[in-house]
């Protein structure tokens, strides 16, 4: 019989959570699961592009009565479909489920993308008083697993690790670049709506790249209120002719496949989605030594881990790669290899599968 699980997250935006859901979503056995979507906020194509039972909650914020009507409905949905695992995704949907499972009964999983950069003192109140209904955790890296074993202090066995998974196929859908454009590209996906991201530091990097391999130039995509002061930036560092901000994209992968290398400078970051699309189309990578990146990134072997904020190691690192062929090539075929063996999207749907098991019959932690 098929087990009836029900995704519940913020709103389905195109960002790299949303997108690995997606993925699962797509690709977990039909004959095993019946799967059905929540969001508590309108999204945009990738919920309208789903084929599942879905739905979307009136709902505005925790701290108000007008949360009642909201946990009502959803109740009410877990009900009429036999919904027997609820997953959530951020903040207000582990609040939202914790407080439903009062009112029926369900299987409850939590799911930890990132090092929770956003969490306050009163935040994580409310998390650890709705941890205790949930059955298990999914953390998507070691290091946000020990992250929120360690600052919450959770039951380690009952935080399952299963990494991101990716579609090779899809790089293999996407053209080669034509070679019209001059010299090499550097490049970055990140959102710019956060500072953690540290674009900036790219950007100033970037300058510094130029100086010593004039024939560089760098692509940045992504988008938010951020953009306009960085687009300043480039412009005072005098590289913003070399400097294309192509906003957000549909399919990074098309851009991606142009550069020669892909950098991401976060200063937290759980498990990048980003490193791996680069990795997956042959491109070395630098990025900073936080959270999940050394799980990806071997210093020197397939690309560089830098500290955070210093943008005059990252710009070292990004030449030495410019100015060795033969360590990009070496680094690109390892990079591929790493996610067709390790990070496939097979073997993540397989994981996920074995826990959605592991927790409907009752025999986790």
């Amino acid at each position: 019989m098929k087990i009836n699980i029900l995704f519940l997250i913020d709103s389905l935006q195109y960002g790299g959570a949303e997108k690995q859901l997606v993925e699962l979503i797509e690709n977990l056995d039909s004959n095993l699961y019946s799967l059905h979507i929540c969001c508590l906020k309108p999204s945009g194509p990738l919920y309208d592009e789903l084929t599942i039972p879905k739905t979307t909650l009136s709902y505005k914020r925790f701290g108000s009565l007008s949360v009642i009507p909201v946990v009502r409905e959803l109740v009410s949905y877990i009900k009429k479909n036999n919904i027997q695992i609820v997953q959530t995704f951020f903040q207000d949907p582990f609040l939202l489920a914790a407080l439903s499972s009062y009112f029926c009964s369900f299987k409850l999983i939590g799911t930890f993308l990132d090092l929770g950069f956003w969490r306050t003192p009163l935040e994580s109140c409310k998390m650890r008083f709705a941890y205790r209904y949930f059955d298990g955790f999914i953390a998507n890296s070691e290091a946000v697993k020990n992250h929120f074993v360690h600052v919450d202090r959770l039951d380690p066995l009952k935080v399952r690790i299963i990494y991101n998974g990716f579609d090779y196929s899809k790089v293999e859908k996407v053209a080669a670049p034509t070679g019209n454009a001059s010299g090499p590209c550097i490049g970055i996906v990140a959102n710019l709506n956060r500072p953690v991201k540290r674009v900036d530091d790219f950007i100033m990097a970037a300058a510094l790249v130029k100086k010593r391999c004039p024939e560089s130039r760098f692509l940045i995509a992504g988008d938010g209120h951020l953009r306009p002061e960085l687009e300043r930036l480039a412009a005072d560092l005098g590289i913003s002719g070399s400097t294309s901000f192509v906003g957000r994209v549909a399919n990074p992968l098309d851009y991606i496949k142009t550069m020669s290398v892909g950098v991401i400078c976060s200063e937290t970051e759980g498990f990048s989605n980003s490193i791996i699309e680069y990795m997956a189309c042959e491109v070395p990578v630098v990025v900073t030594a936080v959270g999940g990146n050394p799980e990806l990134v071997k210093d020197g072997v397939n690309g560089f881990l830098v500290p955070v904020a210093e943008p005059e190691q990252l710009a070292d690192r990004i030449c030495r790669i410019l100015e060795s062929p033969e360590l990009h090539r070496q680094m690109g075929i390892r990079n591929r290899d790493l996610v067709k063996n390790n990070f496939s999207i097979d073997y993540m749907c397989n994981e996920y599968g074995s826990y959605y098991q592991q927790v409907a019959s009752g025999n986790n932690p």
